[in-house]
């Protein structure tokens, strides 16, 4: 009793560090051992405990518990020698030693106690291969299960799936005797219709109410000669399960015979019962014959269309063609049949075509292809392929109908219109080159003219400089009048206006007039002019300003395009008595191959980086091939390429034959001179114009006045009263052809001296001012020389008899 009153009394012992020479290490050592071992045995119990609370069915859990005790009081009494150090407490230690020791020797009493059940226990290797043995087991069960449910889901599925065909062979029939296609009834062995369809009802000329009502045996209605048919019909259908077809007659309601085709068979669960199929053979007869019709038809106009037609099976099997077809191909029925008609297609292309074809066939799309066919001319020509798949009522193709449009010429017309774009595009393309050629062309001439005006304002008295300005103006002058020239030339050539005059003229007065034209721009790039042959007397009856013209284009272009101090030579040939030959050669830049085509298309041009100072508009070369046709001649043109210069060759007719005549000249009437003053009235809506022509006319001893349109020209002129009108043609308010007419038609305007004076010289415009009064037609820019010689011949009525 005193002990456990003592129990944790410590006076009596002292603390273990007191006990025997403890050294600081191996007291820690001691102190950590004890403390690692209780934590460790504390964490042990702890999980065992918490594995056998989660566990319900482990097996022999007194043990484990007994185990848990065990532990957790071992390490206690590790944790008591760790305190002991402090606190001496023995008295408590040797407690839990004792409670140690007995948890202890019961834990070996019930190992013991379950020694014999734990060594009946499997291993672990038996309790795996149970287990495996089991999952296996399960897997099997469950493979079973799966295949049975399988069979037995199988098993509905054949069930439902027979029982929807029955119930759909139910509908199919019954929608087949209500569709009234074919009469269809089922009748007795003793003669009775039991049931029977509205076609029925129409072939037996009887109608619901009266079937119903009074009945229909089919015995009664069958003529007496065919009753033995039917009598061996239903012996064979019963034997037989089925009766042929065989025609008979029924007598109709209304007295009548109708042929019909009878076939029957008897009803499996119905003894004495039979479906009867009865069809109408009169109204087949008209069906049949319809048909025929419709069918001849169909194929009188598959036969007239343009395109060849063609049918086929559902697997493209082609099996009709059309006439069209066997006309273009030459080919026989046999020959084309299925796929033969591949024989005629272009062999390359043939993969490509049947290749859209067995797509649309697998696919049911519409073809669509162009597939290159040979007729028996040997020629291959494009078609357009198309055809469509005719279906029935379910959406299957039961034929392929399909046709073959010929589409070379579409094909050529937009090849052409391909061809007619690029022109155009190219032609669009030249013309805004030659815009901006023809912008640079005149701002060249613009440009000295401009500074030459103003090197006169401010030259004052020094006569030369100004004479030097006043040449280079009146050159660059002439430069802008040519390319005006040039265009209104080309114009006239283009729409076929230009006219010439010819008349019998030497080959060397020409060559004479084209030399003197060029010498200029020869003599001022330092090229040497040789002349062949310059001694040949021809005559030839041609316009000589325009041969002039030629030849001189040809000399100025071999020396704009030949390098300062090179050669041109120029000769004359008779290759034979018909005909004569121009030749112009230089040792310039020449011509690219690929030039050598287009040089005398309007508006070609060499690269300009290959020109030198000298340019042009592009033209010259085309007025020369158009003058020289117009002649009845050829020109053509050699270079051998780049810096190998180049070669024109004119080749011109000697004779008249095949040449238009000349026009005839208008004569001209002899008029006087008439010297002295004139009252001129100077007529344009240009005022910067107006007034430079009235000082060039006052200056040459006429009074003048000036007016700015048509109106105000009326105006002035009835108070003038002028002797002589130079007046501008497109002016505001009233252009000068209609002032012209109303001046005539005046009492004081009929001797006046009307002179256009006008931008517009084509040939159609001398023909409007001749019809509008006007006596001559000038071209802006009119010289003053010949202003002067038209004044100066100005007619007066005293002066007509004058010698």
């Amino acid at each position: 009793m005193d002990f456990f009153l003592n129990l944790f009394d410590t006076s009596d012992f002292p603390a273990r560090w007191y006990c025997g020479t403890w050294s600081p290490g191996l007291g820690r050592l001691h102190i950590l051992s004890d403390l690692g071992i209780w934590s460790a045995y504390f964490v042990i119990p702890a999980l065992l405990a918490y594995f056998t609370s989660r566990r319900k069915d482990i097996p022999f859990r007194k043990v484990f518990l007994l185990f848990v005790a065990f532990i957790l009081l071992c390490g206690l009494t590790h944790l008591m020698d760790a305190v002991i150090f402090w606190w001496p407490a023995y008295r408590v230690s040797g407690l839990l030693k004792l409670a140690t020791a007995v948890v202890s020797w019961a834990t070996v009493v019930a190992i013991v106690l379950n020694v014999r059940e734990v060594l009946s226990l499997r291993s672990p290797e038996d309790l795996q291969r149970e287990i495996d043995a089991r999952i296996a087991a399960e897997k099997a069960l469950r493979e079973a299960n799966e295949v049975l449910e399988q069979r037995v889901q199988e098993r509905v599925d054949q069930l439902n799936k027979a029982n929807a065909e029955l119930k759909e062979r139910e509908a199919r029939w019954r929608k087949f005797t209500s569709s009234n296609i074919i009469g269809v009834g089922l009748a007795d062995a003793d003669g009775s219709w039991l049931e029977v369809n509205g076609e029925l009802l129409r072939i037996l000329h009887c109608t619901e109410e009266e079937w119903k009502e009074e009945g229909l045996s089919w015995y009664e209605m069958t003529p007496p000669e065919y009753r033995i048919r039917d009598i061996e019909g239903i012996a064979t259908a019963d034997k037989e399960g089925a009766c042929p077809a065989y025609d008979k007659e029924y007598l109709a309601k209304d007295g009548s015979r109708v042929p019909v085709t009878l076939g029957y068979t008897p009803v499996e669960d119905r003894t004495g019962q039979y479906i009867c199929f009865v069809l109408d053979r009169s109204q087949l007869r008209e069906t049949e014959l319809a048909l025929k019709q419709s069918q001849a038809e169909f194929y009188q106009m598959a036969d007239a269309i343009p395109q060849m037609a063609w049918m086929t099976r559902p697997d493209g099997y082609v099996d009709w063609f059309n006439d069209r077809w066997y006309q273009y191909t030459g080919g026989s029925l046999d020959d084309c049949l299925g796929w033969g008609w591949t024989a005629y297609l272009d062999p390359a292309e043939l993969p490509r075509v049947k290749a859209a074809w067995e797509k649309s066939i697998a696919t049911g799309e519409r073809v669509d292809v162009v597939a290159p066919i040979r007729g028996q001319d040997g020629k291959v020509r494009p078609f357009l392929t198309r055809a469509l798949p005719l279906r029935n009522e379910a959406g299957e193709i039961v034929r392929w109908f399909g046709t073959n449009t010929d589409i070379s010429e579409q094909q050529e017309i937009q090849e052409e219109l391909r061809t007619v774009a690029a022109q155009l595009s190219d032609a669009d393309r030249k013309k805004d080159e030659f815009l901006a050629t023809l912008a640079h062309e005149l701002r060249n001439p613009l440009a000295p003219i401009r500074m030459g005006l103003e090197l006169m304002r401010m030259a004052d008295d020094d006569p030369e400089l100004i004479e030097e300005t006043r040449a280079t103006m009146e050159r660059q002058t002439k430069q802008l009048i040519t390319l005006v020239d040039d265009l209104l030339d080309v114009s006239r050539v283009t729409r076929g206006k230009l006219n010439l005059r010819k008349a019998e003229v030497t080959l060397t007065d020409i060559i004479e007039s084209a030399v003197e034209t060029s010498m200029p721009l020869i003599d001022d790039s330092g090229h040497t002019l040789e002349i062949i042959g310059d001694d040949l007397d021809i005559t030839l009856h041609a316009d000589p300003n325009r041969l002039a013209q030629v030849v001189s284009n040809l000399l100025n272009n071999a020396a704009k395009y030949t390098p300062d101090g090179g050669k041109i030579t120029l000769t004359l040939a008779q290759p034979d008595p018909d005909h004569v030959t121009i030749i112009v050669k230089d040792t310039g830049i020449g011509i690219p191959p690929e030039m050598l085509e287009n040089i005398f298309i309007m508006f070609t041009q060499i690269d300009r980086s290959m020109e030198r100072r000298y340019s042009g508009l592009g033209i010259g070369l085309t007025l020369v091939k158009s003058l020289v046709e117009m002649h009845g001649g050829t020109v053509s043109v050699t270079s051998e390429g780049h810096g190998k210069g180049s070669e024109f060759q004119v080749l011109l007719p000697t004779n008249e034959e095949n040449q238009p005549k000349p026009p005839e000249d208008i004569p001209t009437e002899s008029v006087s001179l008439k010297r002295g003053k004139h009252r001129v009235l100077v007529v344009d809506d240009n005022k910067a114009a107006a007034d430079m022509l009235s000082k060039v006319v006052k200056m040459l001893g006429n009074t003048v006045m000036s007016a700015e349109d048509g109106h105000q020209a009326i105006d002035v002129a009835e108070k003038f009263r002028p002797e002589i009108v130079l007046m501008d043609l497109g002016m505001p308010k009233m252009n000068g052809y209609e002032a012209a007419r109303y001046i005539r038609q005046q009492p004081w305007g009929k001797d006046i001296l009307l002179i256009a004076l006008t931008g517009w010289g084509q040939q159609e415009d001398r023909e409007r001012t001749t019809d509008a009064g006007f006596d001559h037609h000038l071209v802006k820019p009119a010289e003053p020389a010949e202003l002067q010689r038209l004044i100066n011949q100005f007619r007066n009525e005293d002066d007509l008899g004058s010698p």
